[in-house]
């Protein structure tokens, strides 16, 4: 009896082994396409600005936008108490 509850535990950890890990590499997956979406849209920005020989958005604008949503998506949790 002992070692069948042995082996189904070692069976079910397992599987929550691998659920976790297909759950970590489809969030790395999602990652990776959002910084490659990222990252082709700033190039295409850039090269939308030069053919209309307007002036590109400085990267320090971009990083000042970033930190701005990025507060707003993730708020501070000193201002919620």
């Amino acid at each position: 009896m002992k070692r069948a509850f042995a082996h189904t535990a070692l069976f079910l950890l397992t599987v929550l082994e691998m659920t976790l890990g297909l759950i970590a590499g489809t969030a790395a997956l999602v990652s990776v396409i959002t910084e490659m979406v990222a990252r082709a849209t700033a190039a295409g920005g850039d090269t939308f600005a030069r053919r209309f020989r307007v002036r590109p958005v400085s990267p320090r604008l971009r990083t000042e936008l970033a930190t701005v949503l990025n507060g707003m998506v993730t708020p501070d949790s000193r201002k919620a108490a």
